[in-house]
């Protein structure tokens, strides 16, 4: 699991460093974001593009938000069927 994580996050400063180079030497460049601390969204989008990149951004942010309750819901219906066949 930690050799997992370790990947994970080597990957995301990655894609960062390759977006920060790529933004400062680019001319014209859009960008279009979404954060999500806790209940509160902060959307943000520049340039051409900026707009249609952070709808984007949320529309993503929406499906991995539904994607969670979907998989959350379904492994705890797993485990408690795990746990009434054992309690036989």
């Amino acid at each position: 699991m930690s050799r997992l994580l370790t990947l994970g996050l080597v990957l995301v400063v990655a894609g960062l460093a390759v977006m920060v180079a790529g933004s400062a030497t680019a001319a014209g460049t859009s960008i279009g974001g979404f954060i999500l601390i806790g209940p509160f969204p902060i959307v943000f989008g520049t340039g051409n593009n900026g707009e249609g990149l952070a709808l984007l951004s949320v529309m993503l942010g929406v499906l991995m938000v539904a994607l969670m309750f979907a998989l959350s819901f379904r492994w705890r219906s797993l485990t408690s069927k795990g746990e009434e066949e054992t309690d036989k």
